[in-house]
């Protein structure tokens, strides 16, 4: 082999290493950068779930007021729990937001509720009332033990 073919060779060699070389530096870099982005996406997800967990709790502190009353804070309530993928319907106290919930998922809200006529709103009401009455001390009960919970 002829001292020309060697160098050609070595310069080859050389090539292909730095190539190597570069293409593993890039690999860590991106890998890096993957990885700041993992960090952060989970603490902006761990600082929702903060915020939704607060929420929960300033609506569990306020229920049954004159600001805002059983129906709608246990429909907020399993909607927030929903967002935290926590299933707590099956709890033997905490599952009342649930089934305060499904008795009342029928009845419109917002614009809806507001389109509806007067009897209609009425005749919602007493639904609103008889359910209220018929958990009461359930709710209650439902509102320390989920104060209570760790939903962390």
């Amino acid at each position: 082999m002829s001292v020309i073919s060697v160098l050609i060779l070595l310069v080859l060699g050389l090539a292909v290493i730095f190539l190597l070389l570069w293409v593993i530096f890039s690999q860590i870099k991106k890998d890096k950068i993957r990885s700041e982005l993992i960090k952060n996406t989970q603490a902006q997800s761990q600082a929702a779930r903060v915020k939704i967990i607060e929420s929960i709790q300033v609506l569990l502190k306020v229920a049954d007021t004159k600001e805002l009353g059983w129906i709608e804070a246990s429909i907020r309530i399993k909607a927030l729990l929903d967002q935290l993928s926590v299933d707590l319907s099956e709890h033997d106290v905490i599952g009342v937001f649930y089934k305060v919930y499904v008795e009342t998922e029928h009845i419109p809200t917002h614009d809806g509720w507001n389109a509806l006529p007067k009897n209609a709103k009425t005749a919602f009401r007493k639904t609103f009332q008889e359910c209220e009455t018929k958990y009461e001390h359930e709710l209650i009960a439902g509102k320390n033990a989920l104060l209570a919970y760790a939903l962390v």
